[in-house]
């Protein structure tokens, strides 16, 4: 059946709308999306505003380990002699390094926003010149912060140092500084402030000391161990952490006494970032409450700082 001119006009008509009101939705959607925000990922000129990257996140007060230039990053790598306990040691059921100067060196790292510390074995004789080598970044090593040293490192100190002297306990040898050991076989170790002041008072003894000098601190205690010397010096922490282990055998032969510094840890010299970072988070676990319980927990307790 034909249909009339009108029909036909109005039939066609109603595709015609349609697809006007398509082409106007479309261009209203091209027109809201022309200019990209920021962050789009569109190839029209951006705005000025897109233009400006986004601020990048900054390093906080508390964590300022970002910008120190670090042997390996986010740990601070640490020089020690572990032939010290309980300062520092090994363990010989797990082989790692273990000791006040450990947990302290851990403390002081995660204090600055590292991860942790790396501990590095190495020879107290020869422990200034690896630094200085750039084998670690710092030394913790039970290390008395002498006039000497400071020539070669700078430092910061955190523990008080004092000296003891240890004779088997059924000795009679009574010594309350090293001017009373003049005659006797003494062990020590090699490149210590103990080793130094013997050396000196034995120019004035009338009858000399045999000093028996040892790489490790743990072998000048096995000297008296053995029987091959009279007496054994080392730092206080340490000498009575050899006496607690043998309570029977071995005493201190008289008062511990200062060795005139204290502690510190060694720092190159150009490395003045690192030595304020380090000072900074040594107040934090100090203001915590850390320092203190990581002393006592390797009953140093005694040699904490006393300002």
């Amino acid at each position: 059946m034909k249909k009339s001119k009108q029909a036909i006009k109005k039939s066609l008509m109603f595709p015609i709308l349609i697809l006007g009101l398509i082409f106007l939705i479309a261009c209203g959607g091209q027109q809201g999306g022309a200019t990209p925000t920021t962050g789009s990922t569109g190839t029209s000129s951006p705005s000025p505003s897109a233009q400006s990257p986004s601020p990048s996140p900054t390093t906080t007060a508390s964590s300022p380990a970002p910008q120190l230039k670090l042997i390996n990053d986010g740990y601070l790598t640490v020089g020690t002699d572990a032939s010290y306990p309980p300062m520092e040691s090994v363990d010989p059921k797990t082989g790692q390094i273990v000791g006040a100067d450990v947990d302290l060196a851990n403390a002081l790292a995660k204090a600055m926003g590292l991860k942790g510390a790396k501990m590095v074995n190495n020879s107290f004789d020869t422990i200034i010149a690896a630094l200085q080598r750039g084998k670690f970044d710092i030394i913790m090593s039970s290390m008395n912060d002498t006039p000497e040293r400071r020539q070669q490192v700078d430092f910061v100190d955190y523990m008080t140092a004092s000296i003891g002297i240890v004779v088997p306990s059924d000795s009679n040898i009574k010594a309350d500084s090293y001017k009373d050991l003049c005659g006797y076989t003494i062990s020590v170790q090699r490149g210590t402030v103990e080793l130094d002041e013997l050396q000196k008072v034995n120019e004035q003894c009338p009858k000399k000391m045999t000093l028996k000098t040892f790489t490790q601190d743990t072998d000048a205690w096995q000297a008296l161990v053995s029987g091959h010397v009279d007496v054994y010096t080392s730092d206080l922490p340490v000498t009575a952490f050899h006496i607690k282990e043998n309570p029977s055998k071995f005493k201190l032969a008289g008062e511990p006494f200062s060795a005139g510094q204290n502690y510190g840890i060694a720092i190159p010299k150009n490395r003045q970032d690192l030595k304020d970072a380090l000072a900074k988070a040594l107040e934090q676990i100090r203001a915590s409450g850390e320092y203190d319980r990581i002393l006592k927990k390797w009953g140093v307790e005694g040699a904490a700082l006393k300002e």
